[in-house]
């Protein structure tokens, strides 16, 4: 298993944002020797950081091409078990729920963490980029490998967006919800998110092109677009779940009441016009775990951020978008 960590912790966001690092907290080199660089300081966020056998320490998102930041400019990867790494990690959502109460968190919890590196030794032959900011800020552009992470990242949006169509139609058949316009309405806005994200998958891989490496590459703009505009779509497909799952969300007794004394009372009052009380327990608490429990927010949190904040990330669209095309036809109609 391979982690990795991408980001500094943001001890001055004014300091971040102009792309300097604070050495109180950053990662930096802070030695050089013939075995290799002594790194100190800390990274996030390391998905699945206690699992992992080695991690891979990316360039940061920016960095200023000036002295100061010399220390700050590597990419490297060692095992995680290497001396003086040390990880950091937040609460659990998995709570030893079986797979019927938690069926998402049981199965799929993926521990998050703030990676140390307190004097740690990286040999040189495990490092691949030093001392050059210029370098480390091109690493991802000059290599399209921001493009293959779009388009994997895009994949995994659109299995994502399909997962919650189908799960809001499930529940809309479970109740008979599924004839009533309002709901189909509901739903249909979920189905437009998912055809949206297979678009923008379809025209990227249908306009791939050869880059110099010899390598066929996505075409970047409907990835760039996806990853823009996902990370306001996740938060709407929750909230869709939210308001057609209501209390049922609430209402969902735990397995072990389905053979305990509350047996007959789960299976009376718990069935509904198309399930039997078991059936739409398991249904509703898989809803929950999709959008009320401590896993299912942690998936929102991480959509919303995935590619970092939006603001930027927009921001970032705009100036690689050619808009040159545009404002020529809006001046060519103005000249006649």
């Amino acid at each position: 298993v391979l982690t990795h960590t991408l980001i500094n912790p943001t001890f001055n966001f004014a300091q971040a944002k102009e792309g300097k690092y604070d050495a109180r907290v950053a990662l930096e080199v802070v030695k050089e020797t013939d075995a290799g660089i002594v790194v100190n300081g800390a990274r996030l966020l390391a998905t699945l950081g206690p699992h992992a056998d080695e991690i891979e320490v990316f360039p940061s998102t920016l960095l200023k091409g000036s002295e100061e930041n010399i220390p700050f400019a590597f990419a490297f990867a060692i095992p995680i078990s290497t001396k003086g790494v040390r990880l950091i990690c937040r609460d659990t959502y998995d709570h030893g729920k079986s797979t019927f109460d938690a069926p998402l968190a049981s199965r799929f919890e993926e521990m998050d963490a703030v990676v140390i590196f307190e004097n740690v030794l990286v040999p040189w032959e495990r490092v691949f980029m030093y001392r050059d900011p210029l370098l480390c800020n091109r690493a991802f552009a000059d290599t399209n490998a921001v493009i293959h992470m779009m388009h994997q990242v895009v994949c995994g949006k659109l299995a994502k967006a399909e997962f919650i169509v189908g799960l809001l139609c499930a529940m809309a058949k479970a109740t008979g919800k599924d004839k009533d316009m309002n709901v189909k309405g509901m739903i249909a806005e979920a189905m437009w998110m998912a055809e949206s994200v297979r678009a923008f998958r379809f025209q990227a891989e249908a306009l791939a092109a050869e880059d110099h490496y010899g390598t066929f590459v996505p075409q970047r703009r409907p990835l760039d677009t996806s990853r823009n505009t996902f990370p306001k779509m996740y938060p709407r497909l929750i909230e869709i779940v939210h308001l057609l799952g209501s209390s049922s969300l609430m209402a969902t007794p735990a397995e072990a009441d389905l053979s305990n004394e509350l047996a007959d009372d789960v299976a009376k009052y718990f069935q509904t016009v198309n399930l039997d009380s078991e059936d739409r327990i398991a249904l509703f608490r898989l809803a929950h775990d999709v959008a009320v429990s401590g896993f299912g927010n942690r998936q929102v949190l991480y959509e919303r951020f995935f590619f970092g904040p939006q603001n930027i990330m927009a921001s970032i669209y705009y100036d690689l978008y050619n808009k040159d095309d545009m404002i020529a036809r809006v001046e060519e109609l103005l000249k006649r």
